[in-house]
């Protein structure tokens, strides 16, 4: 008798292949959940390293949306302006969504106090009363900025995001000197306790009444008041260390007493335009370094 087999017989390994199958479902399914428990722990991070810190930019960019690449350059074009006024960003948020690093914060307007010191003009509205302390205040609080930095890779670890962040911020451990213009470069030393920069010579100085005749401006107009500084009544007069050269023109132009606000920048603009009759030591012209005055007064 011939025995035929059953073809209706399943093979002995498709129970496994039948929940090797529902595992890997499983694994795909789960594997979202646990990238974004890593994002959730990488933004806590990013929380508790950055919130209510200031960081400064390294090209101060103004505008109230910034996009960078990982590489610190910009995506588009934006307008730079001082340090005083675009330079710093409060961060309030900071966290990584497809592929971006946001960073969302207020811009930090400083003025200086009489040390010198910058300090944020938001924690000085005490001073002011009545309307003009709600308008400044208003004002200081809507300076809102967003910042996004393109972060390399779908799955950014934390050494990509503090690449991308300081490709575009300072670090705490560089100087403010590499990249404020070289006017300020005198105020900054001294804060930072290094050599301030020295005038190219020979420079003579007036130290006694007849040795040097002092330069005297023929051409000298007013600085432009910046539109933030005229918005919130902010007034006062910026030191600034000038060589009169023998023709009679500005250089070496170093900021001694800052105010802040964009009015510094500004001073030096206007002061930079304006000529002198040159001094003179034995009926000749020569170099001389002053401190001018300029002052921001409105009426």
């Amino acid at each position: 008798m011939k025995i035929q087999k059953s073809t209706s017989q399943r093979p002995r390994h498709s129970l496994f292949s039948k929940w090797n199958v529902t595992a890997l479902m499983l694994a795909v399914l789960l594997l979202p959940l646990r990238f974004a428990h890593a994002d959730a722990g990488i933004d806590e991070q990013l929380k508790s390293d950055y919130v209510g810190k200031v960081l400064t930019l390294r090209h101060f960019y103004s505008g109230a949306h910034l996009r960078f690449h990982a590489d610190g350059t910009l995506q588009g074009d934006a307008p730079v302006g001082p340090w005083t006024l675009d330079g710093q960003i409060a961060v309030e948020e900071i966290h990584v969504r497809d592929g971006l690093l946001v960073i969302k914060g207020r811009r930090v307007y400083r003025i200086f106090d009489t040390q010198l010191k910058p300090q944020d003009e938001l924690t000085t509205i005490d001073n002011y009363y009545g309307k003009l302390r709600e308008d400044l205040e208003k004002t200081l609080r809507n300076l809102e900025a967003e910042i996004e930095i393109e972060l390399p890779g779908e799955r950014p670890d934390q050494k990509d995001i503090s690449s991308a962040i300081h490709s575009v911020f300072l670090t705490d451990s560089e100087s403010m000197m590499g990249i404020v213009p070289s006017f300020w470069y005198a105020y900054f030393a001294k804060q930072e306790g290094r050599s301030a920069p020295e005038p190219k010579g020979p420079v003579y100085f007036i130290r006694q009444r007849g040795e040097i005749s002092p330069p005297r401006a023929i051409y000298a107009p007013d600085p432009n008041y910046p539109v933030e500084a005229r918005k919130v009544k902010y007034e006062g007069t910026v030191i600034l260390f000038v060589v009169i050269d023998a023709a009679g023109t500005t250089r070496d132009i170093q900021i001694t007493k800052p105010l802040g606000l964009g009015l510094d920048e500004n001073a030096v603009s206007a002061v930079s335009t304006w000529k002198f009759e040159p001094g003179l030591k034995d009926g000749k012209p020569v170099s001389v370094g002053v401190e001018i005055h300029v002052n921001f007064r409105l009426y």
